[in-house]
């Protein structure tokens, strides 16, 4: 069975990546051409996976059980899904481990794919291709991760601003000791998992192309 691995860096807290990767909607924001369509339990998920190969766009339906284990930092996602306009089918087992960073730098990822394609696209397991599209993958991962981390404020931030500013008006205004009545608050609406974008692997092939070119010549 192909086996891709994975390693990349976030300059965050081991428990801050390891509470963010907990949040299945979160992640998949994160992970471009990932679509979360139902989470039925915290352990099971289904979704869509979109990537364009040139003309070609193959979608893989499916679903995903879900494991985590918080003592040794580590996860396991066993997957499978079809893309029907192709008659390919995908399936993958993902081991994830985060561990700290030397020096506290952050966290390190260390991600382990084994994954099976059948089907008319089992053409692109082939030649580099799925690998490149793993380092894209990897790529645009890290990077929203680290976007959505650090827009993510610290907790109690901001607590202490509303109150001494009470007191400031309090202080200045003898009405503003009398209570006001609160309007009624309408629920907020749940956060809808958007996808990060579709995957577009043309330029993915090109960097295999040039990658096979520069080893031919610099032999």
């Amino acid at each position: 069975m192909p086996q891709i691995n994975q390693e990349f860096l976030v300059a965050h807290p081991r428990r801050a990546v390891w509470e963010r990767f907990q949040d299945l909607p979160e992640v998949v924001r994160c992970l471009p051409g990932a679509t979360l369509t139902e989470q039925t339990s915290p352990t099971s998920a289904k979704g869509v996976m979109t990537v364009k190969l040139g003309p070609v766009r193959a979608s893989f339906a499916g679903e995903a059980d879900i494991e985590a284990d918080e003592e040794s930092w580590t996860g396991t996602i066993d997957g499978k899904g079809m893309d029907k306009s192709h008659a390919s089918r995908a399936k993958a087992k993902v081991v994830y481990v985060l561990e700290e960073a030397d020096e506290g730098a952050g966290t390190v990822v260390k991600v382990t794919v084994d994954y099976t394609l059948s089907g008319s696209l089992a053409q692109f397991a082939r030649g580099g291709v799925v690998d490149a599209i793993a380092d894209q993958i990897t790529e645009d991962f890290t990077r929203n991760l680290e976007s959505e981390l650090n827009a993510t404020p610290a907790a109690g931030a901001g607590a202490a601003a509303p109150a001494a500013s009470g007191e400031e008006g309090a202080a200045s205004s003898p009405s503003a000791s009398a209570p006001r009545p609160s309007a009624p608050m309408s629920p907020a609406p749940p956060r809808q998992s958007a996808p990060a974008g579709e995957l577009n692997a043309l330029t993915l092939i090109w960097r295999v192309f040039v990658k096979k070119l520069k080893a031919l010549f610099g032999r």
